[in-house]
């Protein structure tokens, strides 16, 4: 891991005051984000780039809409296609746990890195909090995603014009190539039971690989369905019950459709 020199450890904003995103044209550029003509920030200009946390979310936001805003653009993000599978699958999961974690007296600034290596993130921390001690001034992030694994044909289904019930029901005819997808019913929060292992085991595999010390894993969830607040909070206490050992600094986990977060912490 990098250390972070004194430079790179700013006070929060200082990075856009430098850059071309300043925050006025910050503002300008969210009122214009749904003109075809907007040429936004490629993924080079994320990798190895140390950005002010809330710098690097607005560059992500941006290049999430430029790429919606394009030819078939809404077809490439749903798809995964080209730079979006590195926008939907990294670079949006950081900006939740940048968002949720910036404050005032905790300033972070985010070096992503595209190609595969270790972890996906470094970070760089600096304000009272971690003056204090209570947070890190360097650390790593590694992204996942907890998906159901015929989640894709739901997304393919739904690029193609057809109608998805849901992840579970759904299965692509071996002579046809065509995608069908069934309601199916629910009882007794089965749901719940049926994502809870498939959650573990994701997080089960990024704890067998080992990473630095003070590396936060942050799982985007891809539920199965939509939970309500109380299932929500039933998943994450079965989740907690069965959580393995591990050496995280933190497990970040949150909805990638209501936003909603829970942190599970380590023995430190």
């Amino acid at each position: 891991m990098v250390e972070c020199t004194a430079l790179e450890m700013r006070q929060p904003l200082t990075g856009l005051v430098s850059s071309n995103l300043t925050p006025s044209s910050n503002s300008r550029r969210a009122l214009t984000m749904g003109s075809p003509n907007l040429t936004g920030p490629t993924l080079s200009d994320f990798d190895g780039q140390l950005l002010d946390g809330l710098e690097f979310c607005a560059k992500t936001y941006a290049l999430f809409e430029s790429i919606r805003a394009g030819n078939d653009g809404r077809s490439h993000l749903r798809m995964r296609k080209g730079a979006s599978k590195k926008l939907m699958e990294e670079l949006l999961p950081i900006c939740k746990y940048v968002q949720n974690a910036y404050r005032a007296g905790r300033y972070i600034s985010v070096r992503w890195f595209k190609d595969n290596q270790k972890f996906d993130a470094e970070v760089c921390q600096s304000g009272a909090y971690i003056d204090q001690g209570l947070f890190p001034a360097e650390a790593c992030l590694e992204v996942t995603v907890a998906v159901h694994d015929k989640e894709y044909l739901s997304r393919e289904l739904l690029d193609t014009g057809g109608v998805a019930f849901g992840v579970e029901g759904i299965e692509r005819d071996k002579k046809t190539r065509k995608i069908k997808s069934t309601p199916v019913i629910r009882t007794n929060g089965d749901y719940i039971d049926n994502y809870c292992p498939l959650l573990l085991e994701q997080i089960a595999k990024k704890v067998r690989k080992g990473y630095p010390t003070e590396t936060t894993l942050i799982v985007e969830c891809t539920l199965n369905t939509f939970y309500m607040p109380d299932e929500w909070n039933t998943l994450l206490e079965k989740v907690g019950a069965q959580l393995p050992a591990h050496k995280f600094r933190e497990i970040f986990v949150y909805d990638a459709v209501s936003g909603r977060s829970h942190s599970f912490y380590g023995e430190r």
